[in-house]
């Protein structure tokens, strides 16, 4: 049997931990190899999620804004 929250008996809390109630964003596998070898040190990162209701997670379009 898996662990549950105690307060909202979710398995897998982490998410809601983190992001609900702390608004950490949780991203993995980011691929910032081509950007640091172009040069780009420095950029606005913008991450579009698919919009699910009551979902503490969804897949991300990672989107690097940089200076020309």
């Amino acid at each position: 049997m898996q662990e549950r929250d105690p307060e909202t008996n979710m398995l897998l809390f982490g998410h809601a931990h983190l992001l609900v109630e702390h608004g950490i964003h949780i991203m993995e596998n980011l691929n910032l190899e081509e950007l640091a070898a172009a040069g780009h040190h420095e950029f606005c990162f913008v991450a579009v999620p698919l919009k699910l209701r009551g979902a503490t997670g969804s897949p991300i379009r990672p989107i690097a804004l940089v200076d020309a």
